[in-house]
């Protein structure tokens, strides 16, 4: 008697557990039993493809496994809604390999037909908006046009197959979506966008995004969509700071129609006698010394070599550069430092450095090209007494007193190799 007390007082924590239970909760066991058998018979078969084939958080579905593996013996309820939809899965129903899209497929080629036709005659509707409203993923639409497309065997779910078909007959297509609060029209973007691609060399929409501090993605999607959908527009922040752009920095620079590979030519070897290594040059113009020492070769540009050139010459030509053995070189092959061209006539194959002392030809000199070579010699960091005279120690420096002018001709000065 004492025995079946003591059973039956065992036993009651449990059938009150179970008054318990809620109309809503079931017991969790089942549930995790039934997902082990499916795993058991598909075990290359991950957790998160079973939650999503019932439409179950990956997250839930885990922790329903892992409590029931950790603590067995602990009563859990669960959704009670959730558990039919796992408890009615079948190793048919999970996604196969050999399959494609897993459980009772079809060919996918008829409705991803009806999709093409769908995308043609209506030019607002979207991928995505075709696939939510025949409830299935985007990205498995996507895939499943792309293997179509392509002429690759595809086969996706019947039952989905089936709502892509219906759209547009038994089901009315998706409406243009009403263009959000915190959106305006991209037109102006569009516009602007294509005005710094105008005016700049190297500014690439992405170029563009980074500078205004925007996704470049969230750009380029805004860009493609204006031709498509304008409905959709743009987000007003990135509207803002991308309409806020006058300027583009380095590595872009203004587009030179005017600009020849022999002023290309001539910066490069400005820039070195200015004491600028090419590594300096090619770090400052965001290319390699490989592309410049290509260039100074075959004396013919690239679109990338023009760029990184101009923007070095940008950034380096009115300061000196730290390399002694540089400037030496540079001396050595009688190349002409920055200061020796005009920006309006560097690029003209007939032009003439300022100041250049040419042996065998008697150079004059007058004030104003005096002081332009003062000014050289001090940029190069030398104090005013030592420039003057660096200056008075060159062949033919005139004195103070000196009243010759220059001449308004000279004789053709060849680049050096």
């Amino acid at each position: 008697m004492a025995l079946s007390l003591q059973s039956t007082a065992s036993m009651q924590p449990q059938v009150i557990d179970h008054v318990r239970l809620r109309t809503d909760r079931v017991d969790a066991r089942q549930v995790a039993d039934h997902v082990q058998r499916l795993l058991v018979q598909r075990p290359s078969l991950p957790v998160a493809a079973i939650a999503r084939r019932a439409g179950v958080a990956p997250s839930t579905l885990t922790s329903l496994l892992s409590d029931a593996r950790r603590r067995p013996n602990t009563p859990r309820t669960f959704s009670a809604e959730i558990a039919a939809r796992l408890l009615d899965l079948k190793p048919d129903d999970l996604p196969h390999r050999d399959r494609g899209y897993g459980g009772r497929s079809i060919d996918a080629t008829s409705a991803m037909r009806h999709v093409r036709r769908l995308l043609a005659a209506h030019a607002h509707l979207s991928q995505a908006a075709l696939a939510r409203a025949a409830d299935i993923s985007p990205t498995t639409l996507a895939a499943a046009l792309h293997d179509v497309d392509a002429g690759r065997p595809r086969r996706i779910q019947e039952a989905a197959a089936q709502r892509l078909l219906a759209l547009g007959n038994r089901t009315p297509l998706p409406g243009g979506a009403a263009r959000r609060s915190d959106t305006v029209d991209a037109q102006a973007v569009v516009d602007h966008v294509r005005a710094l691609q105008m005016r700049y060399e190297r500014a690439s929409t992405t170029f563009i995004a980074l500078t205004a501090h925007v996704n470049p993605s969230t750009l380029t999607s805004a860009l493609i969509d204006q031709d498509r959908n304008p409905q959709r527009g743009i987000n007003t922040d990135v509207a803002r700071r991308v309409l806020a752009l006058r300027y583009l920095p380095p590595p872009a620079f203004p587009r030179r129609s005017h600009v020849t590979d022999i002023g290309l030519l001539r910066r490069l070897r400005a820039l070195c006698a200015a004491g600028w290594t090419l590594s300096a040059i090619a770090q400052a113009g965001a290319t390699t010394s490989k592309s410049l020492t290509e260039f100074a070769k075959t004396r013919t540009s690239t679109p990338t070599v023009r760029g990184a050139i101009l923007t070095a010459w940008t950034h380096l030509s009115h300061q000196p550069g730290p390399s002694l053995q540089a400037r030496q070189r540079a001396s050595s092959k009688s190349w002409d430092p920055p200061l020796a061209w005009d920006e309006h006539s560097i690029d003209h194959p007939d032009t003439t450095p300022n100041g250049t002392r040419i042996p065998g030809f008697q150079q004059r000199w007058d004030p104003p090209l005096l002081q332009h070579e003062l000014a050289f010699f001090t940029h190069l960091g030398l104090t005013t007494p030592s420039a003057s005279a660096a200056s008075a120690s060159t062949p033919n420096a005139p004195t103070s007193s000196s009243t010759h002018h220059q001449p308004t001709t000279s004789p053709p000065h060849h680049d050096a190799a």
